[in-house]
């Protein structure tokens, strides 16, 4: 009975895998994507707002057609998906990407690379794994199975999508390295070359992990928001995501949370505060407005306007994941501005809250305000970076960050209808009221630029918390 019940486990856990492998080797019709593909094509120009702000018409076009011209025969889902998401990453716009979803559902029980990687003066090496690979975190990856890894990383940024010239948001993105490495050469088994502790070359022979069981091994539970006031008093906000802004409730209670927070730091007269936003890609408005309003000591407006390309939704709603969220516009109610259709402020009361003026809190914070930034800083992160720079509050700290004072973004997912892939497409265009930033296409650059070392990697250590916590400690003295 016993060897039944293992004989039909074992019959099971194949199927299920066989299952997913014949989804993954599926064949799609050439002449329903090539056609497919072009109905992407037209939905990116026909909606999304800045898809010439990095990339030209030409540019883009070019690459549509070179694209379209390579699908010579039926594709795999995932040959498909590169081909998408190539395009998708020509337009260079943080929220326009293919969605991974359908691949990683099949990939969840299939061996993949077992290490995200991490990109330091354009070396890379390993970083997050499964625990019985600990020992190789922060060693140079010089090869996979033969291949230079520059060469590797050089065919992936192909189609990972990064805000304009931005490099620093790479890391974020290698987070989902075994994916990406998946994508590119769907092997089992690495033979990899590196550097050991001592300089020398050295080759291991490793087998892939399921992806699944590396997801789960490198997710961290991390709080959106944590608060501290250290011993030496000086005060930590770490907010990791505004993502608790979205639904009331849990805005009701970051909002309460930062309200005694900061009544506390106004008691005790705390000279500095550390305002930690890093790997934050952003979130509710709503909360970033809220954190901002303890940082300024004056009124101040939050969006200068809220745009569309495109003149009404009739042609292209039946696309999208949910069209019932997807409303007409009023041109009457709109202006032009740079080619866009766009919202602003009316002055009047009907006026949604991002347009009306904004009031600072009574008891704004008073003291010295350092910010740690990096290349996980996007969306409203960006807006919330954007708005301190435009008010010159704070001294940046890390690396530069990905978002800035605008995004191409509205939250909408459109479903391609024979793969059903999905493609996410910025409907709308947000810009910060912010007339003297100065943009730069790699994102908002910090103060004091602090990269991590290879070292940090392994033993943990926090390089940029450190060196803001002795400057801090330095300047008291």
């Amino acid at each position: 009975m016993i060897l039944k019940k293992i004989l039909f486990l074992s019959f099971a856990i194949n199927f299920c895998f066989g299952q997913q492998q014949s989804l993954l080797d599926k064949k799609l019709e050439k002449d329903r994507i090539s056609a497919e593909f072009t109905e992407l094509y037209n939905l990116i120009s026909t909606i999304h707002p800045g898809q010439f702000m990095y990339s030209t018409e030409k540019e883009f076009d070019k690459t549509y057609f070179d694209l379209k011209n390579s699908i010579k025969d039926d594709l795999s889902i995932v040959d498909y998906y590169k081909i998408t998401a190539t395009l998708m990453a020509k337009v260079k716009d943080g929220h326009t990407t293919v969605d991974r979803g359908q691949i990683t559902t099949l990939l969840k029980d299939k061996p993949v690379f077992p290490f995200s990687i991490y990109q330091i003066n354009n070396q890379y090496y390993f970083n997050k794994s499964i625990n019985e690979n600990a020992n190789y975190k922060g060693l140079q990856i010089l090869k996979i199975n033969g291949k230079d890894i520059h060469s590797i990383v050089k065919e992936i940024k192909k189609y990972i999508h990064l805000e304009g010239k931005n490099e620093t948001g790479l890391n974020m993105k290698f987070m989902n390295f075994p994916f990406y490495y998946f994508i590119y050469n769907p092997t089992e088994k690495f033979e990899i070359e590196y550097r050991d502790e001592n300089n020398k070359k050295q080759k291991i022979v490793l087998n892939g992990t399921t992806f699944d069981r590396f997801s789960k091994s490198t997710t961290e539970n991390i709080q959106p928001l944590t608060t501290e006031i250290r011993k030496d008093k000086i005060a930590v906000l770490k907010f990791h995501s505004f993502s608790n802004g979205y639904n009331e409730a849990d805005r009701k209670i970051a909002q309460e949370q930062l309200d005694i927070f900061f009544t506390k730091l106004d008691s005790l007269k705390t000279k500095n505060l550390i305002v930690d936003l890093r790997d934050n890609s952003g979130g509710a408005g709503e909360i970033a407005n809220y954190l901002f309003s303890y940082l300024i000591d004056k009124p101040y407006y939050y969006f200068d306007y809220v745009g569309t390309k495109y003149n009404s939704v009739k042609n292209w709603k039946h696309y999208a994941q949910y069209p019932q969220n997807i409303e007409e516009i009023n041109l009457a109610e709109t202006k032009k501005i740079s080619g866009l259709n766009c919202f602003t402020s009316t002055n009047s009361a009907d006026d949604f809250w991002w347009f009306k003026k904004q009031e600072n809190k009574p008891n704004p914070y008073k003291g010295q305000i350092h910010v740690l930034i990096n290349g996980g800083c996007f969306s409203t992160t960006g807006h919330l970076l954007a708005m301190m720079r435009e008010y010159k509050i704070g001294t940046f700290y890390g690396e530069y960050s990905q978002g800035s004072n605008y995004s191409n973004a509205g939250g909408q997912a459109f479903v391609l209808p024979y793969s059903k892939t999905v493609a996410w497409i910025p409907t709308f265009q947000y810009k910060m009221k912010t007339p003297n930033f100065k943009a730069n296409s790699k994102g908002i650059q910090p103060d004091i630029e602090i990269q991590l070392q290879a070292d940090d990697l392994k033993t943990g250590f926090d390089r940029q918390f450190d060196f803001v916590i002795r400057r801090i400690e330095n300047i008291s003295l």
